[in-house]
Order: structure tokens, then C-alpha cells, then sequence
């Protein structure tokens, strides 16, 4: 098995790539389809996103966890495996009939019947995709490769084919296959593992992971009305184009997220294993030093989106977006607060089968966010979406710290924090009046990212964090041993 580092490596690299992905593609789509394609193919994306989540059931996140805990037993955690798959293609016909009735019945949906169709098929890629059963015995390094390959297709695929804003049914396939595509190469790939033939199918209990997968299925369901609401309600009450402005702005702050959010990604097998075999000192350790990598990571990234926030949605999305640039200024401290979130409910409280608690933190996230798009989003249309979004990942972070505490194996509160804090307004100071000063738009991000990651990364050496040196010593050795 990997170190976790080495797996931290490999999956912050795919990570990586698959920011890069967006990076190329989502400016060139944005310009082709303009805010009313991009919000037609993002409103159904989020009714989508509702009947992947009733079809997963939670599997995804539960599967890691148990495949995780069964790993050293091969005959357990390939039943295991078996079960969960073919609970999910039980599901995944339920998420067709879903599918099929929404088309016939909501006006909405049925006037883009046939691009509802084609995004649909990330139903089926997600159900059968097993991408849970790698994760969970860590096989990082075919993650990565599969991953690079599928996007490269996939971005090359939408600069030879879509050609105008036309071409909606080949860009939802490019989207379809470079999210979820690679699930196909994952499900055959599945055989190296697990020979199917020797599989005892009147042996199989699937039924055993309804209940525990629907308690994680009660956490996604409350999660996904904050996630995916806020562009359900703008598509309804706002239309198309505000739904396009929104995405814009929340797109490109996922983009900085998801390198965040890819330690939990690594560590909570990880962890579960950790928690399962008594190992709480090492338990203890990989959580803190999670938290300390998401604050380092998190407060640069969000400063540096708010101070360059209408140069970044020029650069990336055009001059038609231009007032995304405020939904970008609320909804990038959600990089800290679901990165906080992440260790705090994913990696700490989930391992110890405290779902219970991240359940209810997300429903008081979930019924805030409600109460305020209902509020907002009438008279702000997409930024008072963007304040919502704020507001719910706030609360729901303060939630957890407040009630999760005592489960804690470490102070939430510690002082070395206020390194990252202090390298942050100073890397803030310097880069605010230098993207002010060059009138260049390029130049100017060019000039304030070069200097604002050089100032943050010197002062961490010179306040002699930890974290900056250990990463530096780890990545001095894995040099020295290729020479």
C-alpha cells in the first residue's frame, strides 16, 4: 500500500488536472454557449444531481468506509464489493423511471428533452463506476492515469465539435465524459481485483447496506439542497441567464475547492481503518495535520479570489460574466469553511460513526440556505444565491465545531494557525494594490499570482511552519532518489 503522502501526492496531481480541465475548457465553452446555454445545461445538471443522489443512496461515501475496513480480508471486501455494486444497479434502473417521468411531465425539462437525455447518462456512469472501491484500497496512481487520459479526450472532443451555441447535445457528451466517463474504464478495470466468476451470487446479502447507506443517503440529501438549490430556484424564478451568472462565479470557486477538498479524498479510508484497528494516536495525528494543510491552503486561495475576483471571470469567462465577479466574492470563503467542514465532519466524526452529527450541521445549513434563496434570490437574483451559499457553509461548520468537540483528538483552536493568518493579510496587502497598478488584465494575474504564492511561501520559512518544510523535505527526497 501507498504512504499517505505518496497518495496525497498522486491525488492532489489528479486533482490538479482536473482543475485544469475546467480551466481550458470552461472559458471557451462560456464564450461559444454564452450565459444562456451555460445555464440550461447547469439547471438540468442540478435536477440531474438530485436523482444521482436518490440512486447512490449514500453508497459512494459508505462503500469507501466499509471496502476500507474489509481490505485486509480479500474474500470480505470483494462480497462486499459485489453487494454494493449490484445494490447500485437495482437503483440505477429506479433513477431511469425518475428520469423518464420528469422528462414527460416538467415544461422546463421537456423543452431540452434530448440534452436532459445525454447528461442523464451520468446516472449510470456514477452507479456503476465503483470509483468508491479505489479510493478505499488506495490505488491512487490508476486514479490518476485514468482520469488524465479521459480529460484530455474529453477536451479534445469539445474543441473540434462544439462550434456554436448550437452544438448543446455535444457539449452535454463532453461533460458527461470527462465527469464521470472514466467510470466505464473503472468498472473493467474492476476485474484485476475481483474475478466475478468465483463470486457466490446465493452468498450475497445486498440488503445489509440499505440501512447504514441510508443514513450517509440523509446526509447527501441535505447537503445537495444547498449545493444544488440555489440553481434549481434561480432556473425557476430567475431564468437561464442568471443561472449561467451564478455558475460562473461558484464554478470557479469549486475549481480552487477541490484541490482542498482532495486530502479528505485520500485520508478518510485512511482514517476509517485507522479508527476500526484502535490507532488513536496515529488517528489523532493525520486529522490535525489535515486541518493544518486545509487553513494553510485555504486562506491564500480565498484572499487571492476575492482581491483579483472581476480580472479571473474576464479572464476565464468573458466580458459576458462580468457580474459573476460578486458571486465570486461571496462564495470563495467556502473554500475555508468546507475545507474546516471536510476534516471536522468527513475525516474526524464520520470515522467514529458520529453521522448523526454531520447530519444535523447540514441540516441547519440546508434549512438556512432554504429560508434565505426564498428571501434573497428575488431581489439579488444570482448573488443573493452566492450570500445564501455563504451563509449555509458557515453555518453548518459552526454547527459541527460546537457540537462535535468532545470528539475531537485535538484542539480546534491552536496558535500556529496564526501563521497562516498572518502570511495571508500580508501576501493580501501587497497583492491588492499590485493588481491595481498594471493595466494589462493578463499581466496583472500573471504579476499577482506569481508574487502573492512567492510572499505567502516565504513567510511560512521564515516563521518556520512545519508543514511548509515537511512538504519541502518530502519533495527534496522523491528528487533525490530519481537522481
Amino acid at each position: 500500500m501507498s504512504s499517505l503522502k505518496t497518495n496525497a501526492l498522486l491525488n492532489i496531481f489528479n486533482t490538479v488536472t482536473g482543475i485544469i480541465f475546467p480551466i481550458v475548457t470552461f472559458p471557451y465553452a462560456a464564450r461559444v454557449l454564452l450565459p444562456e446555454g451555460i445555464g440550461v445545461v447547469n439547471f438540468l445538471q442540478s435536477i440531474l444531481s438530485y436523482v444521482v443522489m436518490l440512486t447512490s443512496l449514500g453508497i459512494p461515501m459508505y462503500a469507501v468506509r466499509e471496502v476500507a475496513r474489509h481490505r485486509d480480508d480479500v474474500a470480505l471486501r470483494n462480497r462486499t464489493t459485489v453487494e454494493i455494486l449490484v445494490l447500485s444497479a437495482a437503483l440505477c434502473l429506479l433513477g431511469y423511471a425518475a428520469v423518464w417521468a420528469l422528462g414527460a411531465f416538467v415544461p422546463q425539462i421537456n423543452a431540452d428533452l434530448g440534452l436532459f437525455y445525454v447528461l442523464s447518462l451520468t446516472i449510470l456512469f456514477t452507479s456503476l463506476g465503483a470509483n468508491w472501491f479505489y479510493q478505499a484500497v488506495e490505488d491512487f496512481k490508476f486514479i490518476t492515469i485514468r482520469s488524465l487520459v479521459i480529460r484530455l479526450l474529453s477536451a479534445a472532443g469539445l474543441f473540434l465539435f462544439v462550434k456554436s451555441a448550437d452544438d448543446l447535445l455535444i457539449y452535454g457528451f463532453v461533460i458527461v465524459g470527462g465527469t464521470v466517463g472514466n467510470n466505464v474504464v473503472n468498472f473493467v478495470h474492476l476485474r484485476r481485483f475481483i474475478p466475478f466468476g468465483s463470486v457466490r451470487w446465493s452468498e450475497l446479502q445486498v440488503a445489509r447496506h440499505l440501512r447504514p447507506a441510508m443514513r450517509i443517503f440523509v446526509l447527501n440529501f441535505v447537503t445537495s439542497i444547498y449545493l444544488e438549490l440555489n440553481v434549481v430556484m434561480l432556473g425557476f424564478m430567475k431564468g437561464d441567464a442568471a443561472v449561467g451568472l451564478f455558475a460562473a462565479g461558484n464554478r470557479l470557486t469549486q475549481i480552487v475547492l477541490t484541490v482542498v477538498a482532495s486530502l479528505c479524498v485520500v485520508v478518510m479510508p485512511r482514517c476509517s481503518n485507522l479508527f476500526e484497528t484502535g490507532r488513536m494516536e496515529e488517528f489523532a495525528a493525520v486529522c490535525r495535520k489535515s486541518l493544518h494543510f486545509v487553513v494553510a491552503m485555504s486562506l491564500p486561495c480565498t484572499l487571492g479570489l476575492i482581491i483579483l475576483s472581476q480580472a479571473v471571470v474576464l479572464i476565464f469567462c468573458g466580458g459576458e460574466f462580468g457580474e459573476a465577479s460578486r458571486v465570486l466574492c461571496w462564495t470563495a470563503p467556502v473554500i475555508l469553511f468546507i475545507g474546516l467542514s471536510n476534516v471536522f465532519g468527513l475525516q474526524v466524526l464520520y470515522p467514529q460513526g458520529r453521522e448523526t452529527l454531520v447530519i444535523w450541521s447540514t441540516v441547519g445549513g440546508a434549512v438556512f440556505n432554504l429560508l434565505l434563496n426564498l428571501l434573497l434570490i428575488p431581489r439579488l437574483a444570482q448573488e443573493g444565491a452566492a450570500i445564501s451559499t455563504f451563509a449555509a457553509e458557515l453555518t453548518v461548520l459552526v454547527i459541527q465545531v460546537i457540537w462535535g468537540r468532545r470528539y475531537f483528538p485535538f484542539r480546534v483552536f491552536e496558535r500556529s494557525y496564526l501563521r497562516y493568518v498572518l502570511a495571508a493579510l500580508l501576501m493580501a496587502a501587497v497583492v491588492w494594490p499590485l493588481s491595481r497598478s498594471i493595466d494589462n488584465i493578463w499581466g496583472s494575474m500573471a504579476a499577482s499570482v506569481i508574487v502573492g504564492a512567492t510572499l505567502y511561501g516565504a513567510t511560512l520559512w521564515v516563521l518556520k511552519d512545519p508543514l511548509l518544510r515537511e512538504i519541502l523535505q518530502y519533495a527534496g527526497n522523491i528528487i533525490h532518489r530519481k537522481h
